[in-house]
């Protein structure tokens, strides 16, 4: 295959392969970028691998530096120089092969990639392909949420877990984090370390959902004592969605109605998503319930027919809730009976006196025809007996009393 190959596809080749046997054996391991604060340090996780053959040449005269933009860029840091562009030290042991390097008071403007690079006795003398990115950052960097939305919309009754994290990119200004709400079991602030070696400061809280924290807004903040500016915050917003609930059901007007006037039932529930439809239904005798209507609000004419128990029931796409019963019931008569009772007695009263006087009216007739039967015979007797003008002056008397002076001696 190769006699078939001109010169400078051979050199090609061999180019490709050596490359590649390079890079398998010259290997770091850091972050891909890192977001700086401004003013801030800044702390680059670096670890790496050497080919074996090299490993003799790793002594404490290996001098560590940092090239920007590109591997063949200027030099901006050296563990051996102190005038370095950028200040700082390698805080990881080199004979460990551990390249962590911390600049300080990283200045702004400074965006750009970075390279590390081993200066040693030769041929120890290498720049790691793979470069991390930072970007520097006039403000204070806000927390990460997870999940990573504005609005969390749940069902009611799941469990939820928040987590609010930020990367150390300087772990000796490392802020303080609170959150606004506590709605469950809250995990306090800890030091964890991610898969590239970066300090990152993680809270969480977990709870399960209600309705009531339908609209909460749950915010992560930070605060660094070192910086005299407001807190920094990430926050998201709670939409629970649950099923139609203390639903109530309405009576206007609330009491008792005259036949022939209106009642109004209303139906209110608290839902989310709002209530798609309202039903109405009436109990029978067996305890049943007959449909109605389906409208939040039923207007009736009061009649026998109407009165009795009215449920509604509330529905959204989660479920359904069922009010408890409004009576509808009828008021008796408009008028009222005293007036007629009174009318009654002095009627009856009326009648009473009335057959009192004919009883005694009767009773007088009979004295005065009885008196009349004895006037007669009796005067006549008398005046046989005897002479005595005393006795005939009694017959005058009572010859000349009239019925009145009867009826007043009896």
């Amino acid at each position: 295959m190769f006699n078939s190959m001109t010169g400078p596809k051979v050199f090609i080749v061999i180019v490709w392969i050596l490359k590649g046997a390079v890079s398998s054996m010259w290997e770091i391991k850091m972050p891909q970028e890192i977001d700086v604060i401004s003013g801030f340090c800044v702390q680059i996780p670096c670890t790496f691998e050497i080919p074996e053959s090299f490993t003799k040449y790793l002594n404490k005269s290996v001098e560590a530096e940092w090239k920007k933009t590109d591997v063949m860029g200027s030099t901006v840091f050296s563990s051996k120089n102190v005038a370095s562009v950028l200040k700082g030290r390698v805080t990881g042991n080199l004979l460990s092969k551990n390249c962590t390097t911390v600049f300080q008071n990283f200045p702004a403007g400074s965006n750009d990639t970075y390279f590390f690079r081993l200066q040693g006795p030769e041929p120890l003398i290498y720049t790691f392909q793979q470069g991390v990115n930072i970007n520097v950052h006039a403000d204070l960097l806000a927390p990460m949420l997870s999940p990573h939305i504005d609005v969390l919309e749940v069902s009611e009754g799941k469990n939820v877990t928040l987590t609010c994290s930020t990367v150390l990119s300087c772990p000796s200004q490392q802020p303080a984090m609170h959150w606004s709400e506590t709605l469950g079991v809250k995990i306090d602030p800890t030091i964890q370390v991610d898969e590239f070696g970066q300090m990152l400061l993680v809270s969480s809280q977990m709870f399960n959902v209600s309705p009531l924290n339908d609209g909460f807004k749950v915010s992560c903040f930070l605060v660094y004592s070192q910086d005299i500016r407001r807190p920094i915050e990430t926050s998201i917003t709670l939409r629970v969605l649950y099923t139609p609930q203390n639903t109530i059901a309405l009576a206007n007007p609330s009491g008792p109605v005259y036949v022939g006037n209106v009642v109004t039932l209303s139906c209110q529930s608290h839902a989310n998503p709002a209530v798609k439809r309202y039903e109405w239904f009436k109990e029978t005798e067996n305890g049943t319930l007959l449909f109605k209507a389906q409208e939040q609000t039923l207007t009736m004419t009061v009649s026998s027919n109407v009165v009795g128990l009215y449920v509604c029931k509330a529905h959204n796409i989660h479920g359904t809730d069922q009010s408890t019963a409004v009576t509808v019931e009828l008021k008796s008569c408009h008028c009222t009976i005293a007036p007629y009772i009174m009318c009654g007695v002095l009627t009856g009263l009326l009648i009473l006196i009335t057959v009192v006087d004919l009883v005694k009216y009767k009773s007088l007739l009979k004295q005065l025809k009885w008196v009349e039967d004895l006037r007669g015979p009796m005067a006549y007797a008398t005046l046989n007996r005897t002479n005595d003008s005393s006795v005939y002056n009694e017959i005058q008397i009572m010859a000349t009393r009239t019925e009145e002076d009867y009826v007043n001696k009896n």
